[in-house]
């Protein structure tokens, strides 16, 4: 034991002393998750907050009853009488709208059949002039005789739809990945250099000729690149908090998406022991590896693993064939941190799926140390 520790102390001095790998495991993750999370932000934004057109929109020969209505919806009357011109401007979206009510127009009772007809001309490819369009015809539909009504109470909430769903459906498509991306990027450049690197300048083989035991070595390496994947999950973690409001506030989801102690709690769980997941894998790596080049060209390769949930999930027939695998998406490594991270941010997860992704990945972890500890006793591993 005091040699795993030494080794680890060994390893984790030279991490801090140098300041780019010390910002990187402090700061990185933390910038990419909150850095990717204000862009979405800001997209987010500017397409719930479209930029305003002013209005210009005309009507001519309204009866009284109409007038003040239609100058409610910024609809003012035509300066003349030239028709042609204003419906060739509607055409050329140079207006927005333009209403003609007939000279004689008269509003019939029910069961008449002599109707008169009010003319909107509208132009489909604009925004604003269907927008528009919808507005009046609404009004227009009110302002006609009613036999009954629909919706019509004003004290009660006829959507029921729950309108913070999007926004955590939208989240747990990108906020899973992202965050495991920022860990796995530090893990695998350190882990790289750990074992990759060592042996590559020489390093790794005084190392194997000490007293020290390979299997206390190769414990004592991986130890240190755990501690490193604490460290990046916690910074990570940081930032998926900040983010988490920002991206509610740019969104304006309903009452605004909520998550207590037990979800936070749960996905620093998910985050730390799916980090050690990929630092376990990133590691065997790092061992098979002649150098740090072979280990970092290998490695990538196992982002799919990470991708794949997040972006199966987002298809509808996937989707319905991962509920269908049920507990068993929890029993695979990384994939299992993946899905119970979207759970939580989804609102719908089980304590029982969380102990099982929990105690899945540390026995992964513990089936990596030995692994590697038995690659250490591989003289043509070690040597390259």
């Amino acid at each position: 034991m005091r040699d795993i520790i030494t080794v680890a102390k060994k390893e984790l001095k030279t991490f801090f002393s140098d300041k780019v790998i010390l910002f990187q495991m402090i700061f990185l993750p933390f910038v990419i998750i909150f850095g990717y999370s204000s862009l979405m932000s800001g997209i987010a934004k500017a397409n719930t907050e479209p930029e305003k057109k002013e209005v210009k929109a005309y009507y001519m020969n309204a009866p009284e009853s109409f007038k003040d209505p239609l100058e409610n919806l910024k609809i003012k009357v035509a300066p003349d009488n030239n028709e042609e011109k204003y419906i060739k401007d509607v055409k050329n979206k140079e207006l927005d709208l333009f209403v003609i009510f007939p000279e004689n127009f008269k509003e019939a009772q029910p069961g008449q059949t002599d109707l008169s007809n009010i003319d909107i001309y509208y132009n489909s490819e604009e925004s604003s002039s269907i927008e528009l369009f919808s507005g009046v015809t609404a009004l227009f539909t009110t302002m006609q005789p009613q036999i009954f009504t629909v919706n019509a109470s004003p004290d009660k909430t006829y959507d029921l739809v729950d309108k913070d769903a999007a926004f955590r459906d939208l989240i747990s498509s990108f906020v899973p990945l992202m965050a495991f991306f920022a860990v796995f990027m530090i893990c695998m450049t350190l882990a790289a250099n750990s074992i990759a690197g060592d042996k590559e300048n020489g390093f790794l083989n005084t190392l194997l000729v000490s007293p020290i035991r390979r299997k206390d070595l190769a414990i004592g390496k991986s130890v240190s690149i755990l501690i490193v994947a604490i460290i990046a999950s916690l910074s990570t973690f940081v930032g998926i908090i900040l983010s988490l409001r920002k991206l509610s506030d740019a969104i304006n989801s309903g009452e605004g998406v909520k998550y207590g102690v037990s979800e936070y709690l749960v996905l620093l769980m998910a985050l730390v022991t799916g980090a050690f997941t990929l630092a376990a894998v990133l590691l065997i790596v790092s061992t098979l590896a002649k150098n740090v080049k072979q280990a970092t060209t290998v490695a990538p390769i196992f982002l799919f693993f990470l991708m794949i949930p997040s972006l199966l999930s987002t298809i509808p027939t996937f989707e319905s064939f991962i509920k269908a695998l049920g507990r068993k998406n929890y029993i695979i490594p990384v994939w299992n941190s993946v899905r119970l991270f979207q759970d939580v941010l989804k609102l719908d997860f089980s304590m029982l799926n969380a102990l099982i992704t929990f105690v899945s990945n540390i026995i992964a972890v513990l089936l990596g140390a030995l692994l590697i500890g038995h690659l250490f006793n591989k003289e043509k591993i070690v040597n390259g």
